[in-house]
């Protein structure tokens, strides 16, 4: 910005009058900008994968008249923190066509390392989800970690 101005105190006139930053206040905003896109990049890059860090074993299926339980075990395998994790189970016939699906939202913390129990209980079940030849597929089909 380029301006002809008078001194207010010797009455002195200025031609030329520049304001801009030098090199070394950019070099002081460059750690300020890098530190406010961390959170971001943190959100976006790693976020992880619950589906890749958690996996399910130890399934059994329970029927008691109309009312089928899926009890397993998940695991958190990954470094990640999961909350509000949800396990879908998903039920074919012998042909392998889709049938089914049912999921349940658990609301304990799993912690890297950690083993929790699960039930996903069917209400009023169809017959043909219990019949012979049925098949389940359970899986995590999500969850939320924290992002620090």
């Amino acid at each position: 910005m380029k301006a002809k101005m008078k001194c207010s105190s010797c009455g002195a006139e200025l031609d030329n009058l520049s304001v801009s930053w030098g090199k070394k206040q950019w070099l002081y905003l460059v750690p300020i900008m890098l530190l406010g896109f961390f959170p971001l990049f943190k959100m976006t890059m790693f976020k992880g994968d619950p589906s890749k860090e958690m996996s399910i074993s130890e399934i059994r299926k329970q029927t008691d008249g109309s009312t089928i339980e899926i009890i397993g075990l998940i695991t958190n395998t990954g470094s990640h923190d999961w909350t509000s994790t949800t396990v879908e189970v998903e039920f074919f016939d012998s042909d392998g066509n889709f049938l089914d699906e049912k999921s349940e939202y658990l609301r304990s913390d799993i912690k890297p390392g950690d083993k929790e129990h699960f039930k996903i209980s069917i209400r009023g079940a169809d017959e043909k989800l219990s019949a012979e030849g049925v098949e389940m597929k359970v899986k995590v089909a999500g969850g939320r970690t924290s992002l620090f």
